[in-house]
């Protein structure tokens, strides 16, 4: 019983499960990389909002409730793993993001420039390339090295933290606002 409520063991029987599915049923092994695309984007913008919806204000609830047992626990032991794996599927969705462009039709590499470029025939998927870009961009450039500070990861005064948490809160609420049309623009391609 251990084995199954392990992270890994959970990751395993379910992509085992994936394997024995497509062996016995009819699905075309084209649709990997879609599948694999999907599944990476689930798990980033389910902890996209997790942050926003569940643990942020949560914290700040903790932060007020003097007679309770504070958000510690939280940033110690619960944020920094969900941010290892919200930047990880961040990536993951984004490069296989990548692989799926350049492997539709037969322009290969070269969709990559004509999604990017909003070439006819690719605005849909252009755009949704952009917002994807620019929310990994978010999780990477602007929310990791913010949290970093405000969960005493990296030394920062108290004005650097309070810039950080003002910082890591604006990107991620635009990552918020930008996932709605960029999963109906990733959904609309496949």
């Amino acid at each position: 019983m251990g084995f199954i409520n392990s992270v890994q063991g959970k990751i395993l029987i379910g992509f085992i499960l994936a394997i024995a599915a497509m062996s016995v049923l009819p699905i075309d092994s084209a649709y990997v990389t879609v599948w694999l695309h999907v599944l990476a984007g689930i798990v980033w913008i389910g902890l996209l909002y997790y942050f926003n919806f569940v643990q942020v204000p949560g914290m700040g609830q903790a932060l007020a409730d003097t007679d309770g047992p504070g958000p510690a626990a939280i940033g110690k032991y619960i944020a920094p793993r969900a941010l290892l794996w919200f930047r990880m599927a961040a990536a993951t969705t984004w490069l296989l993001g990548l692989s799926l462009l350049a492997q539709y039709g037969d322009a290969g590499m070269s969709n990559i420039h004509l999604a990017f470029t909003l070439a006819p025939g690719y605005e849909v998927i252009g755009a949704g390339s952009w917002m994807g870009t620019i929310m990994a961009f978010n999780v990477w450039f602007i929310i990791w090295p913010n949290q970093q500070k405000i969960l005493g990861m990296k030394e920062a005064t108290a004005e650097q933290i309070a810039t950080a948490k003002k910082n890591a809160a604006l990107a991620s609420s635009i990552n918020v606002i930008l996932s709605v049309p960029m999963l109906l623009t990733m959904l609309a391609w496949h």
